[in-house]
Parts: structure tokens; sequence; C-alpha cells
């Protein structure tokens, strides 16, 4: 019973490796959704700066046609005020005041463009950075996938291993009510079904245990289980 017991504990220590490397196996799709979404963000940005530049490259153009009907206009208005043909001293008067406005427009109008400019030559660099870290992510994110791939590999290999020992185990471990109890106990308590114990304390629960069993655990010939936990208990004083 007690070679019995020993075959349990490698199986169970064998099970435990086998539930981590198909934990890291789960985990793996999640690395790389975290780049992915980082590369998602990156692309939702880079577009909102390209809409961005084309509003203020048509705000741009706008803002040049302002300037030369003003332009146009000032030239014409110009033209009358100096030509002669205009001899009404009022009438010239008023015509330097509209000349004087439209030049005034004129300065705002370029005020905006000088301010238009500057702020798409700042977006310019701002989206040329961003198509940088895009590219630098999209590397990163390929170099991660072969990583991943690599790595999902070696734990298929690792777990083909395990699952090997595991049948080996069992073909030893002829108890089958052994088994059975494993199996029922294996889930419930997080893969520590089997304890080995040492003293009066049960290391699964940390309760005290009767004499009675610490008596049996010591003969180590029968199924013996903790009356608190319902853990396996295997005797190694």
């Amino acid at each position: 019973m007690i070679e019995q017991f020993d075959i349990l504990l490698e199986l169970q220590k064998i099970d435990n490796d086998i539930n981590e490397e198909e934990k890291k196996k789960r985990e793996l799709p999640s690395r790389i959704e975290i780049i992915n979404k980082e590369i998602q963000e990156l692309k939702n940005d880079l577009k909102n700066k390209h809409e961005n530049y084309k509003e203020l490259q048509l705000k741009l153009k706008r803002k040049e046609l302002d300037l030369s009907e003003k332009s146009n206009k000032i030239k014409k208005h110009q033209e009358d005020l100096y030509g002669g043909k205009i001899s009404d001293i009022k009438e010239l008067k008023q015509l330097q005041r509209v000349i004087a406005n439209y030049e005034e427009e004129k300065n705002n109008i370029e005020n905006e463009l000088l301010n238009l400019m500057e702020e798409i030559e700042e977006l310019n660099k701002l989206v040329n950075k961003l198509e940088e870290d895009l590219k630098e992510k999209e590397k990163y994110l390929q170099k991660r996938q072969q990583e991943m791939e690599l790595l999902a590999a070696r734990i298929e290999e690792s777990m083909n291993s395990l699952n090997l020992k595991r049948k080996e185990r069992l073909i030893k471990l002829t108890d089958n009510r052994l088994l059975k109890e494993y199996e029922l106990l294996k889930k419930e308590k997080g893969g520590k079904a089997i304890v080995t114990v040492n003293s009066s304390i049960c290391p699964g629960c940390s309760l005290d245990l009767p004499s009675d069993i610490i008596y049996q655990l010591k003969k180590g010939q029968i199924l013996i289980t903790c009356p608190n936990c319902n853990r396996i208990l295997v005797w190694k004083g």
C-alpha cells in the first residue's frame, strides 16, 4: 500500500505540472492580444491625426482663397484711388477707409495662415512619430509571435512528455479505489488531493489529527483521509 501512495504522490506532481503547462498555454494569446490592442490604439490615433491633417489643409486652402480675394479687392480699390477717375474728396476718403479695413482683414488672415501652418507642421511631426511607433510596435509583435510559437511548441513537447509519464504511473497504480478517491478530490482541492504528514497536523487544512488516525497512518496499510478536509493522507515521518 505504501508503494501505491508513493505512485499517487508522483501522479499528483505530474498532474500539477500538466496544469501549469496548460495555464501557460492559455495565457499565450493574452500576451499577443495586449500588443495587438496597443497597435490598434496607435492606428486609431494615427487615423484621427490624418483626419485632422486633412481638415487643417482644407482650412489652409480656404484662408489662402480669402487672402487672395482680399488682396484683389485691395488692388482694385487702390487702382480706383490712384487712377485719377475719382476726384471727390469724400469719396476718396471713404475709399481709403475701405482699403484700410481690407488691409486689417488681410493681416488677420495672414496671421491665421501662419498659425495654421505651424499647427500643420507640428501635426506632421506627430504623425511621423506615430508612424515610426507603429512600425516598431508591429516589428515587436512579429518578434513576440515568433517567440510565442516557439514557447507553444516547447509547452506542447513538455505536456506530451508529462502525459506519457502519467500513463506510466497509472499502469503501476493498481489500487482503483485509491485512484478514484484521488480523481474525485483533485479538482475540488485545487490539485492537492493527497498530502504527506509528518506530525499531528494535516498540511492540507492545518487542523489537528486524532491519535488513532496518526496510528493508522504510520502503519500505512489502508486509505486514510483527513476528517476535516477529506484529503488523502500519507505518513512521511
